[in-house]
């Protein structure tokens, strides 16, 4: 959610004339700010620096998982609470159906559920008790939360998605609020999925991502509440055109309250333009730098940007 970028402190590229050069803060300044959310536009990127920071072995995780009847007052509750969550924690409310697990009870299998998955970087006891509310909200159908390997978090959801399967079609907007009538009309559209697989994930917002200067890097507006992430999972391919449009209905029903970006990593087919708004008011620049390093748009394979 733009952490990535800012981490980055250095990167050697493989320019579109076969010339490689580094990024730095130091060296080729304005490579760096592109590369910093551009995407693949100006270059083939062969080593990265980063700045890590420590975290874990162990972190504290909550997954905490609600029936349909209590959807609405979950995803209310979710948004009043992330909008004071500390830096430390990441969460996102996951409207999905219930998998058949022996930690949910049989007769939610299968149904519309909403989870709260979160995870809070510091020490597990310290996570553990910042993530509390979380855990005593309402009456859950299950609890899943505990302390485990950092490692453990990245692959909670790995066989949701198993390889070479499914077909997916992920796209995503970003909300200024998070209205009442916006969340019964995603909790219509849970309800009323054409694949079980799916799911519509609302990621906080806010936080220290969202205190560095849009002009900092090319990842644009950092504004927003959430970021309504759409995601359409299937396996028959023959069911393509019905699971694209409730996709589209879902990106639909946020419209009204989208600052008009998008997410990169979840950009739909380019159907609405060629160039959606991923940049917001760095788009300008991002297409000079564009002109400067890529002329001839060689690397067009990507989240393209047209020279200028």
């Amino acid at each position: 959610y733009g952490l990535s970028c800012d981490n980055l402190l250095a990167a050697e590229v493989v320019l579109a004339d076969g010339t490689v050069v580094r990024a730095s803060e130091s060296e080729r300044e304005d490579l760096l700010w592109g590369l910093r959310g551009g995407g693949g536009n100006f270059g083939i990127v062969t080593e990265f620096e980063y700045q890590a920071h420590g975290v874990g072995p162990d972190v504290f995780f909550a997954a905490v998982m609600h029936g349909a009847s209590d959807a609405g007052a979950a995803l209310r509750f979710f948004r009043e609470w992330s909008a004071t969550a500390a830096d430390e924690i990441s969460a996102i409310g996951v409207l999905w159906h219930a998998p058949a697990i022996d930690e949910i009870p049989p007769e939610h299998h299968g149904t519309p559920i909403v989870t709260f998955v979160a995870m809070h970087r510091g020490p597990a006891a310290e996570g553990e008790a910042a993530l509390a509310p979380l855990r005593e909200f309402g009456t859950p159908i299950a609890d899943l939360s505990s302390v485990m390997p950092f490692l453990d978090v990245q692959q909670f959801f790995d066989e949701d998605y198993p390889k070479h399967v499914r077909r997916y079609y992920w796209t995503s907007s970003y909300l200024n609020t998070l209205p009442d009538g916006l969340i019964d009309r995603l909790i219509e559209l849970n309800e009323s999925m054409p694949s079980p697989h799916s799911n519509l994930d609302l990621w906080q917002g806010g936080g220290a991502a969202a205190r560095v200067p849009t002009d900092a890097t090319a990842f644009g507006d950092r504004s927003a509440a959430f970021m309504l992430g759409i995601e359409a999972n299937w396996d028959d391919p023959a069911d393509d055109n019905t699971n694209i449009a409730w996709a589209h209905d879902a990106l639909q029903a946020g419209e009204p309250w989208a600052t008009g970006g998008r997410y990169a990593n979840f950009p739909g087919a380019y159907e609405e333009s060629q160039e959606p708004d991923f940049f917001g008011g760095n788009h300008d620049r991002v297409q000079a730098l564009k002109a400067q390093y890529d002329p001839d748009n060689i690397f067009d394979r990507n989240h393209n940007v047209t020279p200028q």
